[in-house]
């Protein structure tokens, strides 16, 4: 199994690294900053420096890969689009080089027709919409580019995240009373990998939490 990892260089890129070497996974991490990942030194491991604009270089991250995993995300606030121009440009190399599956980080501001109110989500929706509205402009962007994609999608909304172990995951929508705030990097770096190998939440966003 190959994973083509975008957003690597972060702390649940990082945990993607580590999980997905520890299961055998050969991984191709694309990276700005290469440096950023001296503390992987596997055989298993290829990293690809390049930015999101640079075509070429997604599509070298890309071939021959079972699957795709985003943990990109808007860090603060931003004014332009890159991140979400960037993971345009992951879709259309997959599509050009045949590779179906993506599994994307999300968040509650990515709306879901399942989704009922929840008054601690929608609260958080409200902070970064009114606070950071340009990562909440891209972090919209990104899942209406995934959704309408075409692939074998799948985005996994996150609430707000720490740094503890892997813990037992909640699966499901917001307002239906399962789904709390916190969610370990760790916990999200296992369920993002165990997609590539279901087909359980294929074209859905379910949320999840500890």
């Amino acid at each position: 199994m190959k994973i083509a990892l975008f957003g690597s260089t972060g702390p649940t890129g990082k945990e993607v690294i580590k999980q997905a070497l520890e299961a055998g996974y050969g991984v191709t991490a694309f990276a700005r900053n290469p440096e950023k990942l001296q503390e992987f030194k596997h055989e298993k491991l290829k990293i690809i420096k390049g930015e999101l604009s640079d075509r070429e270089a997604i599509e070298d991250a890309i071939r021959g890969a079972d699957g795709v995993i985003s943990v990109l995300g808007p860090s603060g606030n931003v004014k332009n689009t890159a991140l979400s121009d960037g993971v345009q440009n992951i879709v259309d190399a997959m599509k050009k080089l045949g590779v179906n599956r993506i599994i994307a980080l999300a968040t509650p501001s990515v709306k879901d027709v399942n989704d009922r109110f929840d008054f601690k989500f929608r609260f958080l929706v409200a902070l970064v919409k009114t606070g950071v509205r340009g990562a909440y402009d891209e972090i919209v962007r990104i899942g209406d580019i995934v959704r309408s994609s075409g692939l074998k999608w799948t985005l996994v909304r996150v609430g707000l995240l720490n740094d503890k172990s892997v813990q037992p995951v909640k699966v499901g929508y917001y307002g239906h009373g399962l789904l709390s705030v916190p969610i370990s990097r760790a916990s999200i770096a296992k369920f993002m990998l165990d997609q590539v190998t279901t087909t359980d939440y294929i074209r859905k966003a379910p949320g999840i939490s500890n």
